[in-house]
């Protein structure tokens, strides 16, 4: 939550057990729709934001590993599903601050935050051509696929569940809603990192990285 003059910029995510009639396990989604949802009926000025998938998380969570000369990228959607991404770190100061700039233009909008959309295989193409390193892709969508390259999740159940719900409903029904405008942000912020961007100003290689979030 940012505070600004007047005005509160709010953090959120799809209403997952609504948008699913309860069908895909995604509290973290949906308890910030719910909070959304209250903050709405509150005689306050506000607007909310939502960020795709983070490009952090293959650097965090997701590390890649290497076998004999290649680096197997496991990540948590299906090869050829595009989908929405972004850095958290340098794309979400520049909206708020426009935000703030024009709060009667904002007020009760929800704004995705979006840098790229683009595939796991594009992800690894464009991962290889940055970096000069052989690398493909290895499924950790499906249960099986997520163990066999994090067997350390199977400890918290509820985390897996978390995630294979999260993931299933971003390729079942789309990350955002169709009435969100993706292409807003980019607008706002022409020089938003796409993927090969990022890989670029960041130089990262495959190694595990930590953020904090």
């Amino acid at each position: 939550m940012e505070a600004g003059v007047g005005h509160i910029v709010f953090s959120t995510l799809e209403n997952v057990d609504k948008i699913t009639g309860g069908t895909k396990y995604a509290p973290h989604f949906t308890d910030k729709a719910r909070v959304a949802g209250h903050i709405r009926g509150l005689p306050i000025s506000h607007s909310f934001v939502m960020l795709a998938f983070f490009y952090t998380n293959l650097l965090e969570y997701y590390v890649p590993r290497m076998e004999g000369d290649t680096l197997l990228l496991p990540i948590y959607l299906p090869e050829d599903f595009r989908a929405p991404f972004v850095d958290p770190l340098t794309a979400t100061g520049p909206v708020v601050l426009e935000i703030f700039s024009n709060p009667e233009r904002y007020n009760g909008k929800t704004l995705p935050i979006v840098g790229d959309i683009i595939s796991p295989r594009e992800m690894v193409e464009t991962f290889q051509r940055a970096t000069g390193l052989k690398a493909e892709y290895r499924n950790a969508f499906t249960r099986d696929g997520l163990l066999r390259y994090f067997p350390e999740f199977a400890a918290n159940e509820l985390l897996v569940r978390e995630i294979l719900g999260m993931v299933e409903y971003a390729v079942e029904y789309g990350y955002f809603g169709k009435e969100h405008d993706l292409e807003w942000s980019r607008g706002v912020k022409p020089d938003t990192l796409n993927w090969e961007q990022y890989l670029r100003k960041t130089g990262w290689r495959g190694d595990k990285q930590s953020f904090g979030f």
